[in-house]
């Protein structure tokens, strides 16, 4: 299941997560983070332009060690003037950055990203066509995104959707068998849900507490079947056939080293009653509007 996970790195370049308590490592602990990847068989890093420092941390360790390097998928930065950029030049510059040939994947941070900014979509269609990169993604977070752009835009490589414990099968599975018909790669995020699975039931905000009961259930699961969150988390959204890759983040190499031999494990995990939790109020599930 190793060969599915893809290390983001906006955890290497930024301060980010509910439960990070560490801060953005130093450069050397960030290499360690890479390495330790690497040298476990994880060959795909998801990044962005707007990840800080992270393209740069991920080229000096390419300039460092240049017999692993990683495949790539970057995302443009929404936050630039669109109008006044050459996208071309743009991968171009990250793949400098980044010390590679080519991007693995280039995506649209996002669908509203995606829809002010629709010419560059044939541009990214004409960057593959050019070898400049090999796939080309959008980030998405609902349904009813992903629907339209499974049924009018055949440009499209891969979509990056989220997908775990409470976000999970009843909620994506139709749609993302669909995508796989299609031929989209699947890519998914917030395995985690950004730490809320490590995160004492008693300590969470007021705005998080109606998520308390479907928590109780996982740490039933947890009980009884002695399953770690990371195992239980994690193996939930790799032992899915419509999934092809996974997206995990970690503050530092110990919680990478968790995660994969969680990736590893060969122990059951009850999808039946995972898969029938329904959370019905799903702002619950987007971070971004915690």
């Amino acid at each position: 299941m190793v060969d599915k996970l893809i290390l983001g790195t906006v955890q290497l370049g930024l301060d980010y997560g509910i439960n990070n308590t560490l801060g953005k490592p130093s450069a050397s602990l960030a290499y360690d983070i890479l390495n330790t990847a690497y040298e476990n068989g994880i060959r795909y890093l998801d990044t962005a332009e707007a990840y800080g420092d992270s393209q740069k941390i991920i080229g000096d360790f390419h300039k460092l060690n240049s017999n692993k390097k990683f495949k790539i998928i970057t995302k443009i930065n929404g936050a630039n003037s669109f109008e006044k950029i050459n996208l071309i030049d743009v991968i171009l510059n990250n793949c400098k950055k980044l010390n590679i040939e080519k991007l693995y994947g280039y995506m649209f941070h996002n669908y509203e990203s995606f829809l002010n900014n629709k010419p560059f979509y044939s541009d990214l269609i004409l960057a593959k066509k050019r070898g400049l990169i090999e796939r080309v993604g959008i980030s998405l977070y609902s349904n009813k995104e992903i629907i339209d752009v499974i049924e009018n835009y055949d440009g499209f490589d891969i979509i990056q959707i989220p997908f775990n414990l409470l976000d999970n099968e009843i909620k994506r599975k139709a749609i993302l068998i669909k995508a796989k018909k299609k031929g989209l790669e699947v890519h998914t995020r917030s395995v985690f849900l950004q730490g809320l699975f490590f995160m004492p039931i008693d300590k969470l905000s007021n705005k998080l507490k109606p998520l308390s009961e479907e928590l109780l259930v996982l740490n039933s699961i947890k009980k009884s079947h002695n399953l770690s969150t990371e195992t239980l988390a994690l193996r939930y959204v790799l032992d899915k056939k419509y999934i092809d890759h996974v997206l995990i983040g970690v503050d530092n190499v110990k919680q990478l080293v968790n995660n994969i031999n969680s990736s590893k494990s060969k122990k059951i995990i009850p999808h039946m009653i995972i898969d029938k939790i329904n959370i019905k109020n799903e702002t619950l599930l987007n971070p971004s509007l915690w």
